[in-house]
C-alpha cells in the first residue's frame, strides 16, 4: 500500500497537509516510525515542557517501560484511510520533577480528505486543515489533558530530510520548526491556558536503533538550533538503565550535524563538528558542540535539568536492550563568530530545549 523508504523520491518542498500525516514516508519494510510532538512554554517565569508522542512499528516482540507493545502494526486500508496498531505516552516536565504516563497500546485511524487530515486513538486526536489546527492527548481528563487548539504561523514551516545509513537503510524526517502555539493544559483537575511554541518530527527508520546525541532548542524571539549524531561503540553494549560516565565520548560518529538558525534568517549548517559529554556535580550528563562555516562558528554547551527513560526490549538473537533517554535542558553558553570575527555571547536566559543520550541497540 505505502511505498518503501529505500525505493520513494522525497518531496523537494514538503506541504504540511499533503504531507502529514506523512503517508508516503510510511515503510512497511522493518521500521519504526514516530510522530514527536514538544510543547515549550513559560508559566511565572518558570521554563516546562511537555513531550508527548505515537509511535508503531512493522514487527512484533517489542516491549516499551515493560509494557507489551502488541502485534506488527497490522497496516490496513488506502493512502486515504488506513489503520494501524500504535503507542501513545507523554511527560510533562514542571520545572523541578516529572509527571509521566505509563505507555499505552491502541488502534489510529487515519483520514485524509479534502485537504483535511484527522487522526483518532483512545489517547490522540488531531484534526489539520487550512483553517484549524487541532491537536489533544488524554487519556483520563481528570490525570492529563493537553489540547492544542491553533499553531502560528498555519501552515507552520515543514521541513524534510533523509539521511542514509547505507543504501537502504536510513531515516527519513518530517519536521515542523519553531512554531507558536495555543492552548489548555489540565493536571490532576487544574486546567489553564498556555502558549508557547512547538517542535514536531514525524521519522521513519528502518535500520537498526543505535546509540545518538540529540537536542533542540527555541529562543523566545524564535530562533532555534538543533544537533545530532549517530554513533557506535562501547554504549552499543550496555544492558543497563543506569549511567556509566567511562563510557562517555568513546565514540564513533556515523553523521554530525550542528545547525543554527536566527530569528528571521536562513538556517546555518556547520560542518567539522565536534561533540563531548562532560558531568556535572550530580552525575548528569553535560553535551557541548563547536561547528565551523567558512569564517563563521559556533560552540554551545549543554546543561540537563532531569532524566527520564523509555527502556525498550526485543529478543532477535540475543535480548536486545536500547534506553532511550531525555533530559529537558538549558543552554548555558552559546558563542557564535560571524564572518567578520566579531564574537557573539548569548545571555542564554531565553533558550528553552530537550536534550537526548541514548545507549543500547535494537534490531528490527
Amino acid at each position: 500500500m505505502f511505498e518503501h523508504i529505500d525505493t520513494m523520491t522525497p518531496p523537494e518542498n514538503p506541504e504540511y497537509l499533503r504531507d502529514f500525516p506523512p503517508v508516503r514516508f510510511f515503510s512497511t519494510k522493518e521500521s519504526f516510525v514516530w510522530w514527536w510532538w514538544m510543547f515549550m512554554f513559560k508559566e511565572d517565569g518558570v521554563r516546562k515542557q511537555i513531550v508527548a508522542f505515537w509511535t508503531t512499528k512493522t514487527y512484533p516482540d517489542v516491549t516499551a517501560n515493560g509494557v507489551d507493545w502488541g502485534p506488527a502494526d497490522e497496516l490496513t486500508g488506502t493512502p486515504e484511510n488506513f489503520s494501524y496498531n500504535g503507542m501513545t505516552t507523554w511527560w510533562f516536565w514542571d520545572g523541578e520533577r516529572f509527571h509521566e504516563t505509563t505507555p499505552h497500546v491502541s488502534i489510529f485511524e487515519n483520514t485524509v480528505k479534502d485537504g483535511s487530515v484527522e487522526i483518532v486513538s483512545e489517547d490522540v486526536h488531531h484534526i489539520g486543515n487550512d483553517n484549524r489546527f487541532f491537536l489533544r492527548f488524554c487519556r483520563d481528563p481528570e490525570d492529563f489533558d493537553l489540547r492544542i487548539e491553533s499553531v502560528a504561523p498555519n501552515p507552520p514551516p515543514v521541513g524534510y530530510k533523509r539521511t542514509l545509513l547505507t543504501k537502504k537503510m536510513g531515516f527519513d524526517a518530517l519536521k515542523i520548526y519553531n512554531a507558536g502555539f495555543s492552548g489548555s493544559l489540565s493536571i490532576m483537575g487544574s486546567k489553564r491556558s498556555i502558549e508557547g511554541s512547538l517542535y514536531m518530527q514525524n521519522i521513519t527508520l528502518n535500520s537498526p536503533t543505535v546509540p545518538w546525541l540529540w537536542g533542540v532548542f527555541h529562543r523566545d524571539d524564535g530562533s532555534y538550533l538543533t544537533y545530532f549524531t549517530s554513533f557506535i561503540g562501547p554504549l552499543m553494549f550496555r544492558r543497563k538503565v543506569e549511567d556509566r560516565p567511562w563510557m562517555d565520548n568513546k565514540f564513533k560518529f556515523m553523521n554530525k550535524n550542528l545547525n543554527y538558525t536566527p530569528k528571521g534568517k536562513e538556517t546555518k549548517r556547520f560542518e567539522n563538528v565536534r561533540y563531548h559529554i562532560s558531568r556535572d556535580e550530580r552525575g548528569m550528563p553535560e553535551t557541548e558542540a563547536w561547528g565551523s562555516l567558512c569564517e563563521e562558528k559556533l560552540k554551545i554547551k549543554i546543561r540537563t535539568l532531569g532524566k527520564t527513560t523509555y527502556a525498550f526490549e526485543r529478543k532477535k538473537y540475543w535480548k536486545n536492550k536500547f534506553f532511550y533517554n531525555e533530559f529537558p535542558s538549558e543552554i548555558i553558553e552559546l558563542e557564535y563568530t560571524d564572518e567578520n570575527g566579531h564574537v557573539h555571547k548569548d545571555d542564554c536566559s531565553q533558550w528553552t530545549g530537550n536534550s537526548e543520550y541514548s545507549w543500547g541497540v535494537l534490531l528490527n
